[in-house]
């Protein structure tokens, strides 16, 4: 398991982190985003939203 998440917060309490259902990346609790019962990061969240706009 990663110790940084993707915005370079150090991931040192496990408990605290979630993993993007999309990419399995492991997130700090500003960069986790939940949609419906859905985990994601904040980067595929991003892109998920694009998709669903266009």
């Amino acid at each position: 398991m990663s110790t940084t998440c993707e915005c370079g917060v150090t991931l040192e309490q496990p408990g605290r982190t979630a993993r993007c259902q999309e990419c399995d990346v492991a997130a700090c609790p500003s960069c986790v985003v939940h949609i419906e019962t859905v985990t994601y990061c904040r980067w595929c969240a991003t892109v998920l939203a694009r998709h669903r706009v266009a």
